[in-house]
């Protein structure tokens, strides 16, 4: 693997783009019914919870792009958060097909011929709440079957112009700060996705 690169952005130019660059990850918070997406930076401040919350990216593989979230509690109480991340395609276009895949636990999204695998990992479990939605209703109120609860709509599949989203249960104690990974992997077909995040478990702190 490549010597690991800190990315200075989320949000690359079109230009000079590695092909997991394609496909946006857009990191986001929900606390107390309330849900903050990080656009464009790789930090925000959550005042009313005294929350922080920062993201770090690195490009291990011009294939791979792994990236760490941590969300800081600098209150006296204990905080019920989710952690969420959307990805979508940079350029939209019809011919994308975007599904979840309980039975594998991973999210796909497909397009131009490339096939990209989405996973994550936090205390010792992966992903076990995923939806994918039309990218308009992505940044609404619609994504959610409950926004009160933090739950989640469920949709398996959607074509053309689309997203993912998943959401990350996790508990911060007062005072201290808890981290979650989540990583995107490019590749031509399936199986190669799934060899590609064997070698990259084998060769990270990742254990499934």
């Amino acid at each position: 693997m490549m010597n690991l690169t800190e990315r200075q952005k989320n949000q690359p130019s079109t230009n000079n783009q590695s092909p997991i660059d394609i496909l946006q990850f857009v990191p986001g918070i929900w606390v107390n019914g309330n849900c903050h997406w990080l656009q464009n930076t790789t930090e925000k401040v959550i005042y009313d919870e005294e929350l922080i919350m920062k993201v770090k990216q690195e490009q291990i593989h011009s294939k791979i792009r792994f990236s760490s979230v941590y969300v800081s509690n600098h209150s006296d109480q204990m905080k019920e958060i989710k952690i969420l991340a959307m990805h979508h395609f940079l350029n939209v276009g019809q011919d994308h097909l975007t599904f979840v895949s309980p039975a594998d636990n991973h999210i796909f999204h497909h397009a131009n011929k490339k096939a990209f695998l989405i996973n994550a990992h936090y205390n010792q479990s992966g992903m076990k709440e995923y939806t994918s939605m039309p990218l308009w209703t992505a940044y609404t109120d619609q994504i959610w079957g409950s926004i009160q609860k933090g739950i989640l709509k469920y949709q398996p599949m959607a074509k053309g112009p689309a997203a993912s989203i998943f959401a990350m249960k996790m508990s911060v104690a007062p005072h201290e700060t808890s981290k979650m990974t989540t990583w995107t992997i490019t590749g031509s077909s399936k199986s190669e996705l799934i060899l590609m995040e064997k070698a990259l478990k084998k060769n990270t702190s990742i254990s499934l």
